[in-house]
């Protein structure tokens, strides 16, 4: 099940998406609206510079509405698509058209498994350290296997990012390389190890053997919106 609250609309509709890059530069890029809800849409040949986390203005004939941008992917031929949550109020001239609510059937299709270790609930202190960048991040991890983990991070995170973080294991901080792989706003990131020291290892192993509830692949089971998704949602 998704967990949308009002189904999209199918469409192909030209748009331009406005905003502002990294350095502060606007941005005007023409884009294609593929679905829309009263409270997100759908876009793709995206070839600006926006990332996930970021406040955008989507405009469509005369209307204007304001999004954030909860997640981005790359397609086989040119551009990307992004999937926006809305910002501001539905525009009186859509009011008529969008639904106001509906099931939700929606699951995105997966052809097999990504984890390549089963991942366990768990509640860790974790520090990331950006490259480049000297403040940490304070964070707790939610759930992690031996290869990975998903952090609650207070912002959206691009993927492939490296970072440095340190994990507390058995009451001792061990330091490890790792890549973002994906990132949602406001409901988690989740990072792949990819250096880990001998000791970090063994410790992770210790930990793992240790836990009982493990997270399931939401190709085998009912996905269920967690309490900080149903949160978010809520305040889109």
């Amino acid at each position: 099940m998704g967990c949308r609250r009002q189904p999209r609309v199918p469409m192909t509709l030209p748009a331009r998406l406005c905003g502002m890059d990294a350095r502060g530069r606007a941005f005007v890029d023409r884009v294609r609206v593929i679905n829309m809800s009263r409270d997100g849409a759908l876009l793709e040949d995206v070839s600006c510079a926006v990332k996930v986390g970021d406040l955008v203005a989507l405009r469509c004939d005369e209307t204007t509405r304001r999004f954030r941008v909860i997640w981005e992917q790359s397609c086989s031929g040119e551009g990307r698509q992004l999937g926006l949550a809305a910002a501001s109020p539905v525009p009186s001239i859509a009011e008529c058209w969008l639904p106001v609510s509906g099931p939700d059937e929606f699951v995105r299709p997966r052809l097999a498994s990504r984890r390549q270790k089963a991942r366990y609930e768990c509640e860790l202190a974790v520090e990331i350290r950006l490259r480049g960048t000297q403040p940490p991040m304070w964070v707790t991890a939610s759930d992690i296997s031996e290869s990975g983990c998903r952090v609650q991070v207070p912002h959206a995170m691009t993927p492939t990012t490296e970072v440095n973080l340190a994990l507390w294991l058995d009451e001792e901080k061990v330091w490890m390389h790792g890549t973002v792989t994906h990132s949602m706003y406001g409901c988690g990131t989740g990072i792949r190890f990819t250096q880990l020291p001998q000791a970090a290892q063994q410790r992770l192993a210790n930990l793992v053997d240790k836990s009982t509830n493990e997270v399931p692949d939401r190709r085998n089971a009912v996905a269920e919106v967690s309490s900080l998704s149903a949160a978010y949602c809520a305040t889109t």
